[in-house]
């Protein structure tokens, strides 16, 4: 029997993550460009389809990916290869027929949510993005089975057509509408379409992939394939109705990860209109020579929540990148918690929460101390808007170290079978952000400054929550020293280093290019504490490619903890 074990933990988190990594460099280049055509109004537009999308997404989606991963390695891992195929096939169906439905959410109901959120001028862009619904359910079928079968390589390319695609398209459409004198939400809906055309692209290769490659398990495996006898396997409603009870959970708590973003649409807009009414005079003399002529005060809730808005795709930088660590985790820790190797799969989820944190907090901290330098060179063409949202980016730093490391946690939970957990966090979480909002968005001196604080303390909560219950979940103490203390202090060097030598060298080299710079310095400074405080295990570091040799130098220099 060939064997089927995949890619290493290691090996599949870095494809993910590279290629995530990719996608989000390349996704800044189409939407700083789309920003810098659309400016804050039609960002509005543009972010309300997305921040429509994403929990329709949510609920039919995200969740599904993780539970057919999970399934098919607890079946590839059981020996019921052909349970495998059966669990794709079922997943398939399942994913097209949500796909269809969402679709017929987005496109017949684009008027009614534009509306309720503020925004009527969105109503178009959430029209053209509905189809890309159906596609990305496509998508999430391929996904899982392949992550299951721990090969992150179709996920990873299928994500860089994705981007590739989308960065072309939509700045192409984008700049088409504008050069042919189109209005606003025209051209918002034109660089939105970029989005619709990309997920096509994106299923078309998974599914050609699969039609010339096979579907990643060995034909002479299947002479070798035995019934499990778990309710994983046989008969199709028994395989449907455990893919809904894992799934259902996840898609709950990544609809209210979403939420937090659902509650900004739904709020910020309104509660500032509140602000607005309350003390116009606060409101404009907070943003004195930063509001363009033609911005009344009916239409100033809308261009703040556009320049809001605007930070976006930093603030989900990191988030994104780690959320592929639990994704890759997840198959190998469910099957080691399957099988009671209790001990080894505890190990796992300590090493994916170390390297999250080692990502997310040099990461959030950073983007604290230096957000206006990096508003400054991403959107040279709209300083007025860059000076209205690098104070709110700059309160979003803790808040995405925060996201940065909950994120992959659920997926832990997943692994170990309490995906409820993820949930119930994030619902608490979702009240406090929602009442948060409520209040400080409608104080004038805060307005959409005050949208961060309540980020920050939603994800606060659902980080200490989290560390508590898998904890008790695990049974086990969690390093929480090599694990959180010491990148905390690492990272905190990392900060300090990158804004320093950026108010050094800015004095000497006043350009916006400078703080590319001033980020390097911090990194160098951050990766010398790393080693300097023996954070990185010699294990770990095994794990990584060529990592005897790394693991040899680092411990004739007595770097390794």
């Amino acid at each position: 029997m060939k064997d089927t074990r995949g890619q290493s933990y290691i090996r599949g988190a870095m494809i993910l993550t590279g290629a995530t990594l990719l996608v989000k460099l390349i996704g800044m280049f189409y939407k700083i460009p789309v920003y810098n055509i659309l400016g804050a109004t039609g960002w509005s537009c543009f972010m309300v389809a997305y921040s429509i999308f994403n929990p329709v997404y949510s609920l039919s989606v995200s969740g599904f990916p993780a539970a057919i991963s999970k399934m098919v390695s607890e079946s590839a891992a059981a020996g019921c290869y052909r349970d495998v195929r059966r669990i794709f096939r079922v997943s398939f169906s399942l994913l097209l027929v949500l796909g269809l439905a969402g679709f017929a959410v987005l496109f017949f109901g684009a008027g009614p949510l534009s509306a309720a959120v503020g925004n009527g001028d969105a109503r178009l862009s959430v029209i053209i993005m509905a189809p890309s619904l159906l596609f990305c359910c496509v998508m999430s079928a391929y996904r899982g089975y392949h992550q299951g079968l721990r090969n992150m390589t179709p996920t990873a390319v299928s994500q860089v057509i994705e981007a590739v695609v989308k960065l072309v398209c939509g700045v192409g459409f984008a700049l088409y509408a504008v050069n042919r004198g189109m209005g606003v939400p025209y051209v918002a809906a034109a660089a939105v379409l970029g989005v619709t055309v990309s997920s096509v692209m994106g299923a078309v290769y998974l599914f050609v992939r699969q039609l010339l490659r096979g579907g990643g398990l060995p034909k002479g495996n299947m002479p070798f394939s035995r019934t499990a006898e778990s309710s994983l396997a046989r008969p199709a409603g028994q395989i449907l109705r455990t893919l809904l009870a894992l799934a259902f959970p996840v898609c709950l708590a990544s609809l209210l990860a979403h939420v937090t973003n659902l509650i900004d649409l739904a709020t910020v807009i309104h509660r500032v209109g509140t602000a607005v009414e309350r003390d116009s005079a606060a409101v404009l003399g907070m943003y004195a020579g930063l509001i363009p002529e033609g911005v009344s005060l009916a239409e100033l809730p809308v261009f703040l929540h556009g320049a809001y808005s605007s930070t976006s795709s930093l603030y989900n930088l990191v988030p994104a990148l780690t959320v592929t660590l639990g994704i890759s985790a997840l198959p190998m820790v469910a099957a080691n918690w399957a099988t009671h190797a209790r001990e080894k799969a505890t190990m796992q989820m300590h090493a994916v929460l170390k390297m999250t944190t080692l990502l997310a907090v040099p990461a959030g901290l950073g983007l604290a101390v230096m957000a206006r330098p990096i508003m400054d060179m991403l959107y040279a063409s709209q300083p007025l808007d860059v000076a209205i949202a690098a104070p709110v980016l700059r309160s979003l730093g803790v808040a995405m170290a925060l996201v940065g490391i909950t994120t992959p946690m659920c997926s832990l939970f997943q692994a170990i079978g309490r995906a409820d957990i993820p949930v119930k966090l994030m619902a608490g979480g979702a009240v406090i952000k929602t009442v948060a909002n409520y209040v400080l968005i409608a104080i004038p001196s805060l307005n959409i400054r005050g949208a961060p604080y309540g980020t920050t303390l939603c994800y606060a909560f659902i980080f200490l929550g989290g560390l508590v219950l898998l904890r008790h979940c695990t049974g086990r103490p969690l390093r929480y020293v090599q694990i959180f203390v010491k990148p905390f202090i690492c990272g905190l060097f990392c900060a300090v280093a990158a804004h320093t030598s950026y108010e050094l060298l800015y004095r000497a080299i006043p350009s916006r290019f400078t703080c590319l710079v001033a980020i390097a310095i911090g990194g160098s400074i951050y990766m010398i504490f790393v080693l300097f405080l023996r954070i990185i295990t010699k294990n770990e570091v095994f794990l990584i490619p060529g990592g005897k040799k790394i693991a040899k130098i680092l411990e004739k220099l007595s770097l390794l903890g």
